[in-house]
């Protein structure tokens, strides 16, 4: 019995070479997603009047992540307008957060970060916030430079 070359199995390969080629982009667009990591948004209609205490709203419809946060201030902030709060989202290292939005140099009329951002628990065991004990995006314009990654009362 004589056997034929295998034709049949390097029509299925090429076949499929434009069904990957498609794939590749979509997984790469999904990996790179741009979660507006420093977007202005709305915490509650009234913010805190005491800056040592954060402010989130865990259902910001402007946010990708749900999540706007308004930290508590570890320094006085010395902008003008202050920094606002801000989209942000889940994070496990300083670089997760490295293409947030950040204020244009002299904009007099932007609330967005100036310093950049950086991961952070900003809210300790609190059993009543979704965000306790979290890791998430933080601002640095509210962060002293020798700022903790998690707080002590965090395991």
């Amino acid at each position: 019995m004589t056997s034929l070359p295998s034709s049949s199995r390097s029509i299925r390969s090429v076949s499929l070479l434009p069904l990957l080629m498609a794939a590749i982009p979509m997984l790469l667009a999904v990996a790179c997603a741009d979660k507006h990591i420093g977007r202005p948004c709305v915490v509650s209609s009234t913010l805190p009047t005491d800056p040592t205490i954060a402010a989130v709203n865990t259902q910001a419809l402007e946010c990708p992540s749900r999540i706007c946060l308004l930290p508590a201030q570890e320094m006085t902030l010395d902008s003008t307008p202050p920094t606002g709060p801000l989209c942000t989202d889940f994070c496990s290292s300083d670089d997760d957060c490295a293409d947030g939005e950040r204020r244009a140099k002299g904009d007099l009329t932007s609330t967005r970060c100036i310093a950049g951002f950086a991961c952070r628990t900003p809210i300790g065991h609190l059993e009543t916030n979704p965000l306790s004990c979290k890791q998430v995006c933080v601002c640095k314009d509210f962060l002293k430079a020798d700022s903790v990654a998690k707080p002590k009362s965090c395991p």
